[in-house]
């Protein structure tokens, strides 16, 4: 938990940074070319990587089944290693779908927000008034912050499907 909050700090940090530093002309085209090119590939890349695995990790629960019900005595993993392996192996994939959920829903917020940003509505005017902290910055900042957290949802879910991928050693984790 306390990585994840550096982390969050960390992509708050660089995002207002980098757009404090880049001038609008040149921020709304960069935006626009990282969202839907990259961030959006990349979101696709995550729901299929999440559909591929999914047939690998029932194929794991398919093994742990079978080892549960072995009438064989000389099974490699006492029950309660195996009561192990599938409690981290659900740990495992409910977090595999917390990140694929949350990249779509971060992705699909950006979107909004790209859009909105561009929508003068008539009778709302923009709160703060200062030369720097405008309605676009606030809101480059916070696509910005969404597409950073996107590309760390993705590392983080290559990292949880390679764990994935080592399910028996799962119980040299205690």
């Amino acid at each position: 938990m306390r990585n994840k909050i550096l982390i969050f700090i960390l992509i708050l940090v660089l995002s207002i940074g980098l757009n404090a530093l880049i001038e609008p002309s040149v921020m709304k085209p960069l935006l626009e070319k990282l969202i839907f090119n990259s961030v959006s590939i990349l979101v696709g890349l995550s729901i299929a990587i999440v559909g591929i695995f999914l047939s690998s990790i029932n194929t794991v629960y398919l093994s742990i089944y079978r080892l549960t019900k072995s009438k064989k005595k000389k099974e490699s993993f006492t029950d309660e290693e195996i009561g192990i392996i599938k409690s981290k192996l659900t740990d495992l994939v409910d977090e595999l779908k917390e990140n694929s959920l949350f990249s779509l829903y971060t992705f699909l917020t950006v979107i909004i927000l790209f859009f909105v940003k561009e929508v003068d509505f008539p009778y709302l005017k923009w709160f703060i008034e200062s030369k720097i902290i405008t309605k676009v910055f606030v809101f480059d900042s916070i696509i910005l912050i969404g597409n950073f957290l996107i590309f760390w949802t993705i590392i983080d879910s290559m990292k949880v499907v390679f764990k994935i991928s080592k399910a028996f050693e799962l119980i040299k984790e205690k």
